[in-house]
């Protein structure tokens, strides 16, 4: 290891937390602006219409988030876990590389969609197509990042396919995992419209329309992100349930997730109540609070992934060290500018004005 351990786990876990609150973001948006879209044509309904199309404006930008969030994290999980993400990502090469190309080809369709949307033409069919690439992207990285816990089937999957073509053995953990992630999604991206809600460059009518819905959507999608949870949980081996369960740390942060997960749903239903946005300070707090669940769950998520490796032979915390000082402070130093950057970017994003808005000024 270049690094301790605990500082390397300490990144990942930062950068992978903020990397999973951007893919719930793009994965929501494109759900509710695919839906929105299509109710808005079929019903004439204008706040749908009008909603939908602020939404896919913001999409192309979270995909830039989604990337530039997730390459970090996935470096340090190669630096951590080498042999078995390596070993997990050939085994399944065929379907690994491409996502390079998937992401791509949803990228142009997301902006295709917005030029259509900007000429008054049809787009939900391009969201749609979107939606169903990013949960292919996901099924392809819940699918490596569960076979990187399975080295006793990754002899026979090799002597079957050396061509990274074949998909795994059954695993139980699979599909739950993957369900989480998109409960997930639909508990974010509500919490995310309810503090939209709070832009002024939004007409009343609008902003309302944000606030309730996505009250809604959160107070749907917290109770199914805890079942799903619970799932994820009870699909886990006797074994890696046990020695969590027996962690100092584990079942605190476990109760920790709980809690925002429902407080997401609490926020909801306020919202949902109101039927009109919340007031700053809660807005503010929904948003912390979303975070905060996806932290919770990304560190018990590694909680497992760890015991797990552990059972199978491999313990990280036993790992040789050489520590590389100078590495460490360059990586330190880009990293701090690199999230200065985005945290600008974000804020010159939240004060941003629509086109016909500056327009009209400058006329």
């Amino acid at each position: 290891m270049p690094a301790p351990v605990w500082l390397l786990k300490s990144l990942h876990l930062l950068l992978l937390s903020l990397h999973f609150v951007a893919v719930q973001l793009l994965l929501g948006g494109l759900l509710v602006a695919f839906v929105w879209s299509l109710l808005g044509r079929l019903r004439r309904d204008e706040n749908c219409r009008a909603a939908s199309g602020e939404l896919a404006g913001y999409l192309p930008v979270v995909v830039t988030y989604v990337v530039n969030l997730g390459v970090p994290p996935l470096l340090f999980t190669q630096v951590l876990y080498g042999v078995a993400l390596y070993t997990s990502t050939i085994l399944i090469g065929a379907y690994w590389i491409s996502v390079i190309f998937l992401l791509i080809a949803m990228y142009y369709m997301l902006y295709a969609a917005t030029r259509r949307l900007a000429n008054g033409r049809t787009w939900w069919f391009l969201a749609l197509a979107s939606l169903l690439i990013v949960l292919g992207i996901a099924k392809i990285y819940s699918t490596t990042m569960t076979l990187m816990l399975r080295p006793e089937v990754w002899q026979d999957m090799y002597r079957a396919n050396a061509h990274g073509t074949l998909a795994p053995p059954h695993d139980p953990t699979l599909l739950p995992r993957w369900t989480f992630m998109v409960c997930a999604a639909l508990t974010v991206a509500g919490s995310a419209l309810v503090v939209l809600s709070q832009r002024r460059i939004f007409s009343v009518q609008l902003r309302d329309f944000f606030a309730a819905r996505g009250g809604l959507l959160a107070l749907v999608g917290a109770p199914l992100w805890i079942a799903t949870g619970f799932w994820v949980w009870h699909t886990q081996p006797a074994a890696v349930v046990h020695q969590v369960a027996q962690h100092a740390l584990y079942p605190a942060i476990g109760l920790a997730w709980l809690v925002c997960a429902a407080l997401l749903g609490v926020f909801g239903l306020l919202a949902l109540a109101r039927k009109s946005r919340l007031p700053v300070a809660l807005a503010v707090g929904v948003a912390l609070v979303a975070i905060l669940a996806d932290a919770a769950a990304v560190i018990f998520r590694d909680g497992i992934r760890d015991m797990t490796l552990t059972g199978k032979g491999f313990n990280l915390w036993n790992q040789p060290l050489e520590i590389n000082l100078q590495v460490l402070i360059i990586f330190g130093v880009l990293l701090v500018i690199g999230l200065a950057v985005i945290g600008w970017l974000v804020a010159v994003m939240a004060r941003a004005k629509p086109v016909t808005e500056v327009t009209h000024e400058q006329g």
